[in-house]
């Protein structure tokens, strides 16, 4: 188990995470040349995860699911790690 205080819980339905500052939140569509499309052409690749122009996105180990999250803190009370927990 990661070291850490559950913060929550992330809902996959693409089989994938993307990392990314929500002021760049977008829609379209798989196939359409897209953000969308770039980050799934990445996470069907052979490695699987990697850097996009908005943010980091990576596949999850079992594709759709509920999965979840942990943040370490520093002394203060400030985030200084989040995992995402994809295999237990």
């Amino acid at each position: 188990m990661p070291k850490g205080e559950l913060i929550g819980h992330c809902g996959v339905d693409s089989g994938q995470i993307l990392l990314i500052d929500p002021c760049y939140v977008y829609k379209d569509e798989y196939g359409s040349g897209g953000d969308y499309d770039e980050c799934c052409q990445i996470t069907l690749s052979d490695q699987r995860a990697g850097q996009t122009a908005l943010g980091v996105v990576t596949s999850t180990a079992y594709g759709d699911g509920v999965y979840p999250v942990y943040a370490q803190k520093d002394a203060n009370g400030r985030i200084k790690q989040v995992t995402i927990t994809f295999v237990i």
